[in-house]
């Protein structure tokens, strides 16, 4: 090697071997022993793959280069453990190598590398290192990912202006948005109308940690309640100024609270409810006090009560102007609204309707008996007041019955009433909410039945009492020992006593000896011997006399009963009537039979008394004989059995009997009727109640036989009828009841009539070679033909004179077809010849004329009524028919006018006609 080779390798911390074509070592730099493995064999002549032994195997290599086929080679990173224990790292890198004399050698440098090799180590450990710290990084990201993903509670990251940055999976259910639509929105987004989440970040630090409840809105609009605490951390954004205090994030942690609130509500209600219902002392005021209780306590802005008529009767005090038009309806008898909610139109309407079942929500759960909820009534159908809620802002409603006693018939209880609550929010499904109004529609339900038993008894202790008091009988109540423990009004007005003196009496004292043997028994018994108990016989009826304080004698009736206690008697009630006055009377009637039975027997009429129990008092000669009832029959003095046998003789038994019957239901009413026998008679049958002063003690039936005057009646008024059957024949009906009325002038104008005259041509010729009576015979067939038309058609005949014929349509009552009427009478006229041409081989001909316009009809004179026409209408339609033709119909231009559009007709032209000139006019041929 040269000695400029040997300075430059000096540097760089190099050393060499030279090596020739045998790998034996000719030449070594001064250093190169401390890179070999044996540094004793690095000497000249020394094969160089024993102390380098990375040279074994690269032989081949050396020799491509020792003859230039390969330019170099190189080994890195070669390491040798030296004494010390350190590590020696060195490059080694292989080239060929000339002299000036050509001579070839391998020069094999080392370097020196372990400095480098060290810096390297250390940077790929940092490298290594650095890997395993993103690794654990990452791995820490997707715990803490998952264990926010998967917390029960949301969570919300803002930055300080309260922009979301990160949400979880919980805050995207609760509050139903995804996770794109909350990030990089406000947080106040999601609070209510008139709350503020981001408030809670503006809290004190030793407030902020604390849970504060935040109400909220979900997408769905439902309203939720959530506690929420707030913690400030450092941001990962720096300052843009130095001197402001670095930025901070806040997390917000949530929990939802709704269900607990709610759960808490419902207990605060069902409390609230309880207590009202255990204090309240009326339906009315519980009532009164539940509806806003249970609105405040739930949340709810106004509630309704919904009673039928029968159950709103149970609110003392509640009382309607009118009454409820079908009591199979609801309406509403209560409300409270929240002071700060004004719904006018939604109030208004339901104190004016009423819901029937299945209709709106009250009769929804009226019908089904259970709870029912609607989240927004707006879009709801089954809410008969939809558009005014939606008007005035009211969405979630819900309703539940209150529940009676368990009907057997319909296995199921009944329905008391509805309440039904209404808010302004949207409200999801509760169906513990549900379950609690169930609870309280059950306490309501058996709280109106408990006051509902109660007000029952209370009115029927005041009834029973009123009764008492206002009863007209006598009513006592004795103690065992005698005295009297308690006396009506009646008792004491009717005996005379006062309160303090009947308080000092007993029985005995007042009690005459004369009573009846029966009745002093019982109190003989009662009140010495002391055996009456439970089984003793009480009669029906007794018969006591009382001595007033004024020391008269009354005659009293009634019953009697004993009360007793634990097999003692502790009491002894009567119900008497004073009778004193009838016994007189029925000493007086039995006076007086004998004269009645006489007057009886000679009277013309058949007469029957019967007293209120339907028995026979008495009947005379002449009833039995009418009726011809057997004496074995009126010996058993039975009304029915008496009905029963007359019944037979009768047309129409069923009425007798039905009239008898109304009249045992209305003793004080009279009645008048007609009995037809079968056998012909008639009898008018009478009756009126048979009174003792102002009481009624039976009812008298008398029976008088007008078969000859009804015989005579009936021919008199069968003459009636013919003489009104020929005054309607020859007069219209109109008239002939105003002649009835005496009515000596009718006359009436009518403006639009239509008049028809008709004559039989040819008939004046056959006249004079034909009999006469066989000519009206003949004459009478036609015109009664003509006669039937006028009445299928509903026209009026006037008159016939000779052969002609006269009829008006359009009179007396007026009509709008009255042209088109007449025509198709003219039409059917000549049918009707034509028939009875055929008929009877004769060869009339007709000729009609017609005319329409104003007329006057009436009646005049006094003798051979007729009902008349008069007017220049008549005339014309006169000269229509005398200036016509055999078979056709000549009508006037007026007529023309009313038929054309329905009839057709053909313009004869224009005819003289007398007294008026010339007159356009027409034939009608048919109809179109």
């Amino acid at each position: 090697m040269t000695t400029l080779l040997k300075k430059l390798l000096v540097p760089h911390h190099l050393e060499y071997l030279a090596l020739d074509r045998d790998f034996l070592i000719e030449e070594t730099s001064l250093n190169v022993q401390r890179f070999a493995d044996c540094p004793e064999e690095v000497a000249a002549g020394n094969d160089a793959r024993i102390p380098f032994p990375e040279l074994l195997g690269t032989e081949e290599i050396l020799i491509d280069i020792f003859e230039g086929r390969l330019p170099n080679f190189e080994l890195k990173a070669m390491t040798r453990v030296l004494e010390n224990g350190s590590r020696l790292y060195f490059d080694m890198y292989i080239v060929e190598f000339s002299n000036d004399d050509n001579d070839r050698r391998l020069i094999v440098f080392f370097e020196d590398v372990t400095d480098r090799m060290g810096l390297e180590q250390t940077l790929v450990q940092a490298t290594n290192e650095m890997n395993i710290l993103l690794s654990t990084l990452a791995a820490t990201n997707n715990y803490v990912e998952k264990i926010i993903t998967s917390m029960a509670e949301v969570l919300l990251v803002t930055t300080a202006s309260g922009k979301i940055k990160k949400v979880n999976q919980a805050a995207q259910d609760l509050f139903g948005y995804s996770e794109s639509e909350l990030v990089g929105q406000q947080i106040d987004a999601l609070a209510a109308e008139g709350a503020s989440l981001q408030a809670v970040s503006q809290e004190p630090p030793q407030l902020s940690q604390t849970n504060t409840e935040v109400i909220c809105t979900a997408k769905t609009g439902e309203k939720l309640t959530v506690s929420f605490s707030c913690t400030a951390i450092p941001s990962d954004m720096k300052s843009i100024s130095a001197n402001s205090a670095a930025l901070q994030d806040f997390v917000y942690i949530g929990r939802d609270m709704t269900y607990r609130q709610r759960a808490r509500k419902r207990k605060v209600a069902q409390y609230v409810t309880t207590h009202i219902l255990s204090t309240s002392e009326t339906i009315k005021k519980a009532l009164e006090a539940i509806l806003p209780a249970i609105c405040d306590s739930l949340g709810w802005d106004t509630a309704e009560l919904w009673m039928p008529e029968a159950e709103e009767k149970l609110l003392s005090g509640n009382k309607r102007i009118t009454a409820v038009s079908d009591p199979n309806s609801l309406r509403c008898v209560a409300s409270w609204t929240k002071g700060s909610v004004s719904i006018p139109k939604f109030a208004e309407f339901a104190e004016q309707m009423t819901c029937g079942f299945g209709e709106g929500l009250p009769g929804l759960v009226w019908a089904s008996g259970s709870s029912q909820w609607i989240a927004d009534v707006t879009e709801s159908d089954s809410c008969l007041r939809r558009e005014i809620a939606a008007e005035e802002g009211l969405h979630g409603a819900f309703g539940f019955p209150i529940l009676g006693d368990y009907e057997q018939e319909n296995s199921e209880k009944s329905v008391l009433g509805v309440m039904t609550f209404f808010s302004r929010e949207v409200q999801c499904f509760d169906e513990e909410l549900l379950q609690t109004m169930a609870t309280i529609g059950s306490q309501l339900g058996q709280f109106l039945k408990r006051k509902q038993a109660e007000i029952a008894l209370r009115e029927s202790e005041e009834q029973l009492r009123d009764l008492f008091e206002n009863a007209t009988d006598l009513i006592q109540s004795i103690g065992s020992d005698g005295h009297f423990l308690y006396v009506n009004r009646a008792w004491r007005e009717t005996l005379g006593y006062s309160e303090a003196e009947i308080a000092q009496l007993t029985v005995f004292e007042i009690i005459h000896p004369n009573s009846s043997p029966e009745s002093m028994d019982i109190l003989y018994q009662a009140f010495t011997k002391k055996t009456v108990n439970e089984n003793t016989f009480y009669p029906h009826s007794i018969q006591v006399i009382f001595i007033t304080k004024n020391h008269e004698q009354i005659l009293l009736e009634g019953s009697i009963n004993c009360k007793f206690l634990e097999g003692s008697l502790v009491a002894i009630r009567a119900i008497l009537r004073d009778i004193t006055a009838r016994k007189m009377a029925e000493d007086a009637l039995a006076k007086s039979a004998s004269l009645l039975q006489a007057t009886f027997d000679s009277t013309a009429d058949g007469i029957l008394a019967i007293d209120r129990s339907g028995k026979i008092v008495t009947f005379n000669r002449e009833f039995v004989e009418m009726w011809g009832v057997p004496s074995d029959v009126m010996a058993l003095r039975d009304d029915a059995t008496t009905i029963a046998f007359v019944q037979n003789q009768l047309k129409d038994p069923q009425a007798f009997q039905e009239r008898i019957e109304s009249l045992y239901d209305h003793p004080e009413a009279e009645s008048f009727d007609l009995l037809e026998f079968q056998d012909g008679r008639f009898f008018e049958r009478h009756s009126e109640p048979q009174r003792l002063g102002d009481k009624i003690i039976g009812r008298v039936w008398s029976y008088h036989d007008i078969t000859e005057r009804k015989q005579a009646e009936d021919a008199l008024r069968e003459e009636q009828e013919k003489s009104e059957k020929l005054l309607l024949n020859i007069l219209p009906n109109p008239i002939a009841e105003r002649l009835k009325q005496n009515e000596t002038t009718i006359a009436e104008y009518f403006p639009e009539v239509t008049v028809l005259f008709a004559d039989i041509v040819g008939f004046t010729a056959l006249s004079s070679v034909m009999n006469p009576i066989d000519l009206v015979e003949l004459l009478n067939k036609i015109f009664s033909g003509f006669d039937l038309l006028c009445e299928q058609h509903g026209l009026e005949k006037i008159k016939t004179i000779g052969d002609a014929y006269m009829a008006v349509g359009g009179l007396p009552y007026p009509r709008a077809d009255h042209a088109e009427a007449i025509a198709q009478m003219a039409l059917d006229m000549q049918r009707e010849i034509a028939r009875f041409n055929g008929q009877n081989k004769k060869y009339f001909s007709i000729r009609i004329g017609i005319h329409s316009g104003p007329v006057v009809a009436g009646v005049i004179g006094i003798k051979k009524f007729i009902y008349d026409l008069w007017g220049d209408t008549v005339n014309i339609a006169s000269r229509m028919e005398s200036h016509g033709l055999p078979w056709r119909i000549q009508v006037s231009e007026t007529t023309y006018n009313l038929l054309k559009h329905k009839y057709v007709l053909e313009g004869r032209g224009t005819i003289e006609v007398k007294g008026k000139g010339g007159m356009k006019t027409y034939l009608l041929v048919g109809k179109k």
